[in-house]
């Protein structure tokens, strides 16, 4: 199904793995989607501080190193720019990580311009195929409890939240929550058609600009 440009007009999708030479567009589009989304959530000057440059080489670093550690990053590709992206790999959280059917989430965004516009349904749907066939059966996220689009986003496309919940780092009183999605594969969530439209983003790991945490957004 093709998603649509700006002016509601047809285009072709796709969603294809990562190439080091795609790291500049996706840093450019986590940065824009961060300022987006997470003003009047993040600390001003912590926005004002995210810096393209360091992000460019971190993606490409994570792009070559993927298939090492067994991380995946997938972006949309319209034919000309890059419109979202999903960075997911192995569990780190001590409680998962020794389960090899379980995956994290990393980060998942798009650029403000095209939420709403199927973007981010062709992502999920991507990375959860892309789960079912190495054999995970659960992946998790952290997000900000303060993201009410991104915590609206996951609801709809079938995650929960769990008990776990951790500072952001970003005030005293600020959080990240855990959420979790089972059933993934044959029979499962992957084939029941259960997604929504593209939030402004969630999970980063730990990138240019983050806390010492697994900040999900």
């Amino acid at each position: 199904m093709p998603t649509t440009d700006p002016h509601d007009r047809s285009v072709p999708r796709r969603d294809r793995h990562a190439r080091e030479e795609d790291a500049e567009q996706i840093a450019g589009l986590q940065v824009a989607a961060w300022r987006a989304a997470y003003a009047g959530i993040l600390p001003p000057a912590e926005l004002r501080a995210l810096d393209t440059a360091a992000l460019t080489a971190f993606w490409r670093d994570r792009i070559g190193a993927g298939p090492a550690v067994g991380a995946h990053l997938l972006v949309h590709d319209d034919g000309r720019r890059i419109l979202g992206f999903s960075s997911f790999g192995p569990a780190r959280d001590d409680d998962l990580g020794q389960r090899p059917d379980v995956e994290e989430l990393y980060a998942f965004y798009a650029r403000p311009e095209r939420w709403g516009t199927g973007v981010g349904r062709s992502l999920m749907r991507s990375t959860l195929s892309v789960w079912a066939e190495r054999g995970t059966r659960a992946g998790y996220l952290w997000v900000l409890e303060r993201n009410t689009r991104g915590r609206g986003f996951y609801r709809k496309g079938g995650w929960r939240q769990d008990a776990t919940a951790a500072p952001s780092g970003s005030g005293p009183d600020a959080l990240e929550i855990r959420y979790e999605l089972t059933g993934i594969g044959a029979g499962g969530l992957l084939h029941s058609g259960r997604s929504a439209t593209t939030p402004g983003g969630t999970p980063a790991p730990a990138a240019p600009g983050d806390t010492p945490r697994r900040r999900t957004r």
